[in-house]
């Protein structure tokens, strides 16, 4: 985590214990009330308040809620905003877990992976990596005796890449690819693994060994951020420099599909579902469309902003929700025009998931948990 990155999380935390001391943790609170904004109505349903940073996304199943505190703590919810079940382990968890069926993995920057049964919240088994966890986890699909199965991958401070079977911590492989941090959460596309290191290298690696099959190293001397998430649209791996350019490579040899200049964009992009647009944000809320097939601009809109430093986006069948460090939530649609939801409160607005066509999940990075219905 850069020292950066560390400051910012001090001062936000600092900010939230001033605001939020009253505040129970874990705190249920039905709310179901209006609320008018410049553009829009909404109704939030229900809510749920902590008082302990959260990063991470949120993770939903078809009947289930589940997230995790930076500060170790992991909740389960039903969709009434009731608690299932809560568990803590020993450590951080700053970077995002996964869920599959009855498995809930989780990785905490000392360097330990946990499996936990998401029915109950129990731990079933805990591997020591021996170094600290960098990255959000991933699961990717693997192939044993003819049978199919789930692997888990993940990075680390020391640059190696890591892949355990999900269900019983067999070390599948672990090579090392970086002599820096390896920053991304990986992503797996078309049997490819793709990462990003701290010192401004992006990798293609085999899934079945680890082994690399290409690498590409961006301006020498500059560090990534770790909201810079290689992304692709199945034939082209899409990536920010860290000076602000957007670069297109194909996937397979990793050469120069195409380039555009995005400086004073912030280190993080969005790809939209159908893999036709890529977004990027400058810190005054300029957002910038960009066609994934060749980088030119589509579209832009201008959320008027000032220092925005981090956004999160999610689509529903007819627009698209954008949520901002300064706390405020919009929506758009095809058009590009946008109408604001939530007003600006300055806590960073961290996951939004979507639950149907006029109803979605906020949380911010404060812990706190919202769902809304758009009326």
């Amino acid at each position: 985590m850069s020292l950066e990155v560390k400051l910012l999380i001090g001062l936000i935390i600092a900010i939230n214990i001033s605001l939020s001391a009253s505040i129970q943790e874990g705190n249920y609170a039905p709310i179901d009330s209006i609320t008018h904004t410049k553009d829009s109505t909404i109704q939030s349903v229900w809510e749920i308040k902590n008082t302990n940073f959260s990063s991470t996304d949120i993770l939903l199943s078809s009947n289930w809620i589940y997230f995790t505190l930076d500060s170790g703590q992991i909740y389960c919810y039903d969709f009434s905003g009731k608690e299932k079940w809560m568990n803590e382990v020993q450590g951080f968890i700053p970077n995002n877990s996964v869920l599959y069926k009855d498995l809930f993995l989780a990785g905490t920057e000392e360097g330990d992976l946990y499996s936990i049964n998401s029915n109950t919240g129990d731990v079933i088994q805990v591997v020591g990596i021996g170094e600290n966890i960098t990255t959000g986890l991933l699961l990717i699909d693997i192939t044993s005796s003819n049978i199919k199965s789930k692997a888990v991958v993940l990075g680390t401070s020391d640059g190696n890449i890591f892949c355990y079977d999900a269900f019983t911590f067999e070390l599948l492989w672990s090579k090392n690819i970086s002599t820096s941090p390896i920053i991304s959460t990986p992503l797996f596309q078309n049997d490819k693994l793709l990462f990003i290191s701290a010192n401004s290298s992006l990798y293609n690696v085999n899934p079945k060994t680890g082994s690399l099959n290409w690498k590409y190293e961006f301006v020498e001397n500059q560090n990534l951020k770790r909201i810079n998430y290689p992304l692709s649209d199945g034939i082209n791996i899409f990536s920010l420099t860290p000076d602000g350019n957007l670069i297109a490579f194909d996937l397979l040899l990793g050469k120069k599909i195409w380039s555009s200049n995005t400086k004073g964009a912030i280190n993080q992009f969005y790809i939209s579902s159908d893999k036709q647009r890529l977004f990027l944000i400058d810190n005054k809320g300029l957002m910038t469309i960009c066609n994934s097939k060749n980088g030119k601009e589509i579209g832009k809109i201008d959320f008027k902003k000032t220092e925005i430093f981090t956004f999160v986006m999610a689509e529903n069948k007819n627009s698209t929700l954008v949520g901002f460090s300064d706390g405020s939530l919009y929506t758009f649609d095809s058009n590009f025009f946008p109408v604001e939801l939530i007003s600006p409160d300055q806590i960073p607005i961290t996951s939004i998931n979507v639950i149907d066509k006029n109803e979605f999940i906020v949380k911010d990075v404060n812990g706190k948990i919202t769902l809304y219905k758009v009326e």
